[in-house]
């Protein structure tokens, strides 16, 4: 029994740990409904069996379904926007802060993190790695982009972190807030 005891407070540390990771560094929902989009199951009705809608049909809102379409199709958006926009296999962007551009390989997306900021618009940060010979560096992106009804489209990607060092923050008012490092 007193495993049992370990394993469960073990699991819940962990799952508090997660919770933690990012505690006000990415922007909030702007309703309950509107939170993590993979975080709101039980929030709302569950979604009807298969068939019961016509072709064509939107899940509701904050629903399982909804939400795993949502971030399938947040997650090509981001993906096809970083290839497109790669050169010899490397995605570049422009650090102001340091004054270079970083050419980088990215290596995961957040899916389980990916935030409705209301109005079709959502936000995930993704984790990408320096292709420069050599080079450790590991560079956070944050991707906005927006869902339209001709498709998706990335509206802005800043650097949110190099090498874990954070340049900004959000306040309570979801507004971004330097960090100064």
């Amino acid at each position: 029994m007193t495993r049992l005891v370990m394993v469960i407070a073990a699991l819940l540390a962990a799952t508090t740990l997660k919770a933690a990771e990012h505690p006000k560094e990415h922007p909030t929902a702007k309703s309950a409904q509107e939170e993590h989009i993979s975080g709101v199951e039980g929030k709302t009705a569950e979604h009807p069996k298969k068939g019961e809608h016509p072709a064509g049909h939107e899940h509701p809102m904050g629903s399982k379904e909804w939400t795993k379409q949502t971030t399938k199709e947040y997650t090509q958006e981001v993906e096809r926007y970083v290839k497109e926009e790669s050169a010899k296999g490397a995605f570049k962007v422009h650090d102001d802060k340091l004054g270079k551009d970083w050419q980088l390989k990215l290596v995961r997306i957040h899916k389980d993190r990916v935030v409705h900021l209301g109005n079709n618009q959502f936000f995930a940060c993704s984790d990408f790695k320096s292709v420069k010979k050599g080079s450790k560096d590991k560079v956070d992106l944050d991707f906005y982009a927006t869902k339209t009804k001709e498709g998706w489209k990335t509206d802005k990607v800043l650097i949110h972190k190099v090498n874990g060092r954070p340049r900004y923050t959000y306040n309570d008012k979801n507004e971004m807030v330097p960090v100064n490092n």
